[in-house]
């Protein structure tokens, strides 16, 4: 009679025990679906024109990667300059909460935040591994960080451009008073060094270069290196394009929001910036590639790579020292970041010679 289940007793026992069971396993599902919230969206203005390779492929692959390590919990909404109308606004921009994050690089803002002008480049300083070795073990990202974190802003760094080239010039350089006079388009320190030999610094947005050119406003261009420089037609305004000196290393960041980077779990927060060092280290083998095709190309098309003359580097090196003294004394929070830096390089410089000239020295 136990295992009897045509009488009602037992049937009804067996209906409610298959209710139970089915309770029981429709429960997890349930709870999952009440615990996933809405993806978090946030909106990121870059001071690159999709045009550009390298530039706008690290903004992308940046708010890509973190979509796919979040698992969609965050979502970066990519909007370029195109769109927005400030390539070189996305401090401020962010500081009043039109973006929650902005990819560009912190000499554009110099003039608002002096200190952070040296987080980008200078010349004569830190390769793009000595850069990245700066920030996470000799102070650097804590620096940068102290330093906005009065302005509501995280900065973290998303990208580089490994060495620059010296820029395109309509004349030839030979003495430093070849530079004086000469309109140039460039931003941040190295513009400032520039402007102590004579020449006149143009801050101009990227996307903006061929027209002043085409329209007499500059007489030459720092441009970044061959993979974008490529793409534009500088030869024909400006045909001596002459080797690195004043950015070894060209440093993108992100700006984020504060308040809104603390307020997402410390996972997500975690995300961001191993995200952004993943995106910086892909930036720097994408860089280095192209720029090494790049050249052969421009090689093919008849423009020859120029050495500035020793006299030329003298005197631009004399102007990088006397303008970090004065940048020094002009601000103490310039004169921090300045310091650290300057110490960092004395301690790895010595061993990057060693190593990586006595390699290169082999080849």
């Amino acid at each position: 009679m136990l295992n009897d289940t045509t009488s009602p007793l037992p049937r009804r026992r067996a209906l409610a025990a298959a209710l139970a069971t089915a309770s029981l396993a429709a429960a997890p599902a349930v709870h999952a679906q009440a615990a996933s919230p809405a993806p978090i969206r946030w909106r990121m203005g870059t001071s690159w024109p999709t045009a550009l390779p390298l530039l706008h492929e690290t903004a992308v692959d940046f708010a890509d990667s973190v979509r796919a390590a979040s698992g969609g919990r965050l979502a970066i909404e990519v909007i370029d300059p195109g769109k927005h109308g400030a390539p070189a606004g996305l401090l401020q921009a962010v500081k009043e909460g039109r973006f929650e994050i902005g990819h560009t690089t912190a000499q554009y803002y110099a003039a608002q935040v002096p200190a952070i002008d040296f987080f980008t480049a200078i010349p004569f300083g830190l390769t793009a591994l000595e850069n990245h070795a700066w920030l996470a073990e000799g102070g650097g990202q804590a620096l940068f960080e102290s330093i906005l974190a009065q302005h509501n802003v995280l900065p973290l760094a998303v990208g580089d451009t490994g060495v620059q080239m010296g820029g395109w010039f309509a004349k030839e350089l030979k003495t430093p008073e070849d530079l004086k006079g000469v309109r140039i388009r460039i931003a941040g320190f190295p513009g400032r060094v520039l402007a102590r030999v004579g020449a006149v610094p143009v801050n101009l947005p990227l996307g903006q270069i061929v027209a002043a050119f085409a329209e007499g406003r500059i007489d030459a261009a720092d441009v970044v290196g061959p993979a974008i420089d490529a793409t534009l037609p500088l030869a024909q305004y400006a045909p001596h394009y002459y080797a690195p000196w004043h950015e070894p290393d060209v440093v993108m960041h992100s700006f984020i929001d504060r308040a809104k980077f603390m307020a997402l779990p410390a996972d997500l927060q975690h995300i961001l910036r191993q995200v952004a060092q993943a995106a910086a280290l892909r930036s720097m083998a994408r860089a280095q590639d192209r720029n090494a095709v790049a050249m052969r190309a421009l090689e093919g098309r008849g423009t020859a790579l120029r050495q500035l003359p020793p006299s030329v580097l003298a005197a631009l090196k004399t102007a990088t020292a006397q303008e970090l003294a004065e940048s020094a004394r002009a601000d103490a929070d310039s004169k921090k970041v300045i310091d650290s830096l300057l110490a960092y390089k004395a301690r790895v410089a010595p061993y990057a010679l060693q190593a990586d000239g006595a390699i290169f020295q082999s080849r």
